[in-house]
């Protein structure tokens, strides 16, 4: 699958990513810091992003994908304070192959979550198929 992630500098995400060849497209909706019993893990933003993509990660394996296949993400944080904390995990978590990335400050989140991912991956079709 020919993908494309262009940066325009040094950070922790592209620029812009293109995606070309067969496959599934996949749009997680935002996910909080939940553990198996719905309860916010952690207190501070870093824990609770780890969290996050532990999320989306677990549900692109259910499709055959991982965290390498996601191409956008939208991060939605209750204090802009909180996005170099972000910023560390998004690195962490994309070495190699960082999506195309927004940040929003919100007012609030439900069940009073610091912060909330929301991803868009593309799932190439022999990981889908096999």
């Amino acid at each position: 699958m020919p993908v494309d992630r262009v940066r325009t500098s040094e950070t922790s995400y592209s620029d812009m990513v293109t995606v070309s060849g067969p496959g599934t497209w996949v749009h997680i909706a935002g996910q909080l810091a939940f553990d198996d019993d719905r309860r916010i893990v952690g207190i501070d933003v870093a824990t609770q992003a780890r969290q996050c993509f532990d999320r989306i990660e677990s549900l692109l394996r259910a499709v055959g994908g991982d965290l390498s296949n996601v191409v956008a993400i939208t991060v939605y944080l209750t204090e802009l304070e909180h996005y170099p904390d972000f910023d560390r995990v998004r690195a962490e978590r994309f070495p190699d192959h960082p999506p195309a990335s927004a940040a929003v400050r919100v007012a609030g989140l439900l069940f009073g979550g610091l912060i909330e991912i929301s991803a868009i991956a593309f799932v190439p079709v022999a990981n889908v198929e096999g």
